[in-house]
C-alpha cells in the first residue's frame, strides 16, 4: 500500500471533533440539495420543457461537475481542503438563489451549470476525512461522511414537501424550497469559516513540499491502470444510477399518480436506509468481508433494485426495490473510494477522488441525458430493466478490479 504512515501526533479527540464538524457541514449542505432533489424536474415542467429536453437541462449539473471536479480535487491537494469546501458551499448558495427566481430556461440552465461546477464538496470532504483516518479505519470514516450526504437526502425531500404542501408537483410553490436551500448552503459556509480549520495532515504535506522534502503529487492520468479501471467501473454503474435518480420522481408521479408528499416520503425513506447502513453497517461489512467484495455486493444490489422497480406494482414493491438500492448506494461508492485511497499516496488523494467524482459526474450526465429518450421511446419501466441488465458486465469488471487491487497490494 502506498499510503504514508498515519500522523499520530494529532490528538484523537481533535480528529473526532473535526470529523463531527465536517459531518454537520456536509449534512446541512446536502439538506439543501435534498429539498430540491424531487422538485428539480418540475421547474422545467413549469417552463414547458418536454421530457427529453427536461432531462438534458437537468443533466447540465453533472456535465459541469465532470469539468469542475478534477480541477477542484487537484486544487484541494495544492491549496487545502477548506478553501474548496468554502467555494463549493458558496457556489451552491448562489445557484439555489438563482433557481428561486428562474423564470426562463436560460436561468434554469445557468443554475444547473453553477451548482455542477462548484460541486467539489464531495471529493474535498472525502479527502479531508481520509487525511484524518488511519488506512484500517478509512472505510468506516468515509461511510460516516457518506451518511451525512444520505441523511441530507433523507430529510431534505421531507422538508421540501412541507415547503410546497401536499399538492400536485406541477402546481407547487417552487420559490420557497430554492430559497431555503440557498440559506442552508450559506449556513454551511459560515460553519466552515468559524469551526473547520485546514486538515492537519494536508497542511503538513504542503510544508514538506515547500521545504523540498517531498515532490508534489503526480497527475491523475499517470496513475496505475487499476485506477483507470475503477473509474470505468464507476462510470458504468453510475450511468444507470443517474437514470433512476433523474426519472424517479417523474416515474412515481406518472405511473402511480403520487403527490409531492408521497414522492418526498419515498425518497426520504431511501435516504434513511442508506444512512443507517453507512452509519451502522458499512464499517462492520468492510471489516468482515472486505471492500473488494463489497464493491461486487453493491453492483448485485443495484441490479436487484432496478429489476424490482421495473416490475413494481405499488408503493410497497417500490420501497422493497429501494431497499436494495439503499444497500447498493451505501456500500458501492464508499468501498471503491476506500480502495483507491489505500492504493495511492495521500499527496495524490484529492486528485484521485476528484477524478472519481468527475467520472461519476460524466456518467450522471450521460445517464440523465439518455433517460428522457429511454423513458419516452420505450416506456417508463424500460430504463430500469436496461440498467439491471447492464450490471452483468459491471460484475465482470468488478471481479477484474479485485484481481488488479490484490496484485497492487491492497489487502481487502
Amino acid at each position: 500500500m502506498n499510503d504514508r504512515a498515519f500522523d499520530d501526533t494529532q490528538p484523537p479527540g481533535d480528529a473526532q471533533r473535526r470529523l463531527a464538524v465536517l459531518f454537520g457541514v456536509v449534512f446541512v449542505d446536502m439538506l439543501g440539495f435534498g429539498i430540491l432533489l424531487p422538485l428539480i424536474p418540475f421547474y422545467g415542467v413549469r417552463l414547458g420543457l418536454s421530457a427529453d429536453w427536461l432531462t438534458l437541462v437537468i443533466s447540465l449539473h453533472a456535465l459541469f461537475q465532470f469539468i469542475g471536479a478534477p480541477i477542484l480535487g487537484r486544487l484541494s491537494d495544492r491549496h487545502g481542503r477548506r478553501p474548496i469546501l468554502l467555494l463549493s458551499m458558496a457556489g451552491h448558495a448562489f445557484a439555489y438563489m438563482l433557481l428561486a427566481f428562474a423564470d426562463s430556461i436560460v436561468l434554469l440552465a445557468a443554475s444547473r451549470i453553477i451548482s455542477g461546477f462548484t460541486s467539489g464538496n464531495l471529493s474535498a470532504a472525502y479527502a479531508y476525512a481520509s487525511d484524518l483516518s488511519r488506512p484500517a479505519e478509512r472505510s468506516a470514516t468515509l461511510a460516516r461522511i457518506s451518511a451525512a450526504f444520505a441523511l441530507g437526502l433523507t430529510f431534505g425531500p421531507l422538508l421540501g414537501a412541507l415547503l410546497t404542501g401536499r399538492v400536485d408537483p406541477a402546481a407547487a410553490n417552487l420559490h420557497a424550497p430554492a430559497l431555503a436551500s440557498g440559506v442552508l448552503s450559506l449556513l454551511s459556509c459560515v460553519s466552515i469559516l468559524w469551526l473547520l480549520p485546514e486538515s492537519p495532515r494536508h497542511a503538513a504535506g504542503r510544508r514538506e513540499v515547500a521545504a523540498g522534502l517531498r515532490q508534489p503529487h503526480a497527475a491523475t492520468l499517470e496513475q496505475p491502470a487499476f485506477v483507470r479501471w475503477a473509474l470505468c467501473l464507476s462510470m458504468l454503474v453510475i450511468v444507470f444510477s443517474a437514470v433512476r435518480e433523474t426519472l424517479f420522481a417523474l416515474w412515481m408521479h406518472d405511473k402511480f399518480d403520487f403527490d409531492t408528499f408521497t414522492i418526498g416520503a419515498v425518497i426520504a425513506a431511501h435516504g434513511l436506509m442508506v444512512a443507517a447502513v453507512q452509519l451502522f453497517g458499512a464499517g462492520r461489512l468492510a471489516a468482515g468481508i472486505g471492500e473488494r467484495r463489497l464493491v461486487l455486493v453493491g453492483i448485485a444490489a443495484y441490479a436487484c433494485s432496478w429489476l424490482g422497480l421495473s416490475l413494481s406494482s405499488g408503493v410497497v414493491t417500490v420501497i422493497l426495490a429501494m431497499t436494495f438500492s439503499a444497500l447498493a448506494t451505501a456500500v458501492f461508492a464508499t468501498s471503491l473510494q476506500s480502495l483507491l485511497t489505500q492504493a495511492v499516496s495521500d499527496a495524490e488523494r484529492g486528485g484521485v477522488l476528484g477524478a472519481l467524482q468527475s467520472s461519476s459526474a460524466l456518467a450522471r450526465f450521460v445517464g440523465a441525458a439518455i433517460s428522457g429518450t429511454l423513458y419516452a421511446a420505450l416506456g417508463p419501466d424500460a430504463p430500469f430493466f436496461i440498467g439491471a441488465l447492464a450490471m452483468l458486465p459491471a460484475l465482470w469488471m468488478g471481479r477484474s478490479l479485485r484481481r488488479q487491487l490484490s496484485l497492487a497490494g491492497v489487502a481487502r
